[in-house]
């Protein structure tokens, strides 16, 4: 049985500042909340209305074919990175596939007629990805489907990486073992160290639970090669703070999208630019945009996330993937 410890005796989060009664807070953010703003009532009115439209166009850059992708697969060796949409990577490690954040589905809802709808295909089959460790950064829809977790789970004996609380949306689901981890802690898996990181953001699947199960970032590291994948997450210094903890990654993997309105989102969703700010405050010499391109949560335009993201200063490589695209990661 693998063991989950705290990766350094002392650090800001070892006391559990971001505990409170009946759930979690975020740690230090230099937005306010917005989303119980009045502008947030003018979001969901146009989400209602707009919000699963189909899009006009489809750059062929943005989605591999079924047949490109499954050649993408098998053409790049480990270990290698593949975009699904939204906050779903493949990452294949010698020893070792993970899967971050399912979202494999058609809605990020917990009902099938209606919610936010997938307006951009995942080519590559649910049966060719063959995880062995899932990593979830929390309970969203757009980041937890159930149905493709279950799915995920029969083709062969899977792992999960997840925060406290979240394990509550994961149980009976056919996964091998579940490992909540709290900031800052860590567990070893096929030889691959995972850490739970912070993460500036919230939870919850119904009215219900808010804010009652943890979100957060992960790091991931197999020898030289290391990832963060930021999960879901508005800037903080936190990401900065563990850094200097941890030492530099070499590639980021960091959300994009979701941003508009900013005087409504930029607590809990990063923008672009802050995007790439992060990307650098970890060290990474590549930062890859994710959490865009997939669905609508947000009202910016669908396909400025990826030319913001791009054109931003930063020190970091950026780049967009396609979904169904994979790379190496060197």
């Amino acid at each position: 049985m693998s063991k989950i410890y705290h990766r350094l005796d002392a650090h800001p989060w070892r006391s559990g500042p971001h505990h409170r009664v009946g759930g979690f807070s975020n740690p230090e953010s230099p937005h306010a909340d917005g989303r119980r703003s009045p502008a947030m009532r003018k979001v969901l009115v146009e989400l209602m209305r707009h919000g699963n439209q189909a899009l006009d166009f489809i750059p062929d850059e943005h989605v591999r074919t079924q047949s490109a992708a499954l050649a993408g697969l098998v053409s790049v060796t480990e270990p290698s990175l593949t975009w699904l949409g939204q906050a779903c990577f493949l990452i294949r490690l010698p020893g070792c596939t993970i899967l971050t954040d399912p979202f494999l589905g058609e809605r990020a809802s917990p009902v099938p007629f209606a919610g936010p709808r997938r307006l951009i295909p995942q080519p590559v089959p649910l049966a060719c990805l063959k995880p062995d460790v899932l990593v979830i950064s929390h309970n969203h829809y757009d980041h937890l489907d159930r149905a493709s977790i279950r799915a995920l789970c029969r083709t062969k004996p899977v792992q999960i990486v997840t925060t406290p609380g979240t394990g509550r949306s994961l149980r009976g689901l056919g996964a091998t073992a579940i490992h909540e981890l709290d900031w800052m802690q860590c567990i070893e898996l096929h030889e691959v160290l995972f850490t739970v990181l912070p993460a500036c953001h919230f939870s919850g699947r119904t009215v219900w639970d808010q804010d009652r199960a943890l979100w957060g970032s992960v790091r991931i590291e197999q020898g030289d090669l290391s990832l963060f994948f930021g999960g879901d997450s508005g800037y903080s210094s936190c990401f900065a703070r563990a850094a200097d903890l941890l030492g530099p990654v070499r590639h980021a993997l960091v959300p994009i999208g979701a941003y508009g309105p900013p005087e409504v989102f930029a607590h809990v969703h990063m923008s672009p630019e802050e995007a790439r700010r992060v990307a650098d405050e970890l060290g990474a010499v590549t930062a890859v945009g994710m959490h865009w391109g997939t669905l609508r949560l947000t009202t910016e335009p669908f396909w400025e996330p990826k030319s913001r993201f791009l054109s931003a200063p930063g020190q970091a490589d950026a780049l967009c993937m396609g979904v169904g695209e994979t790379r190496p990661l060197t």
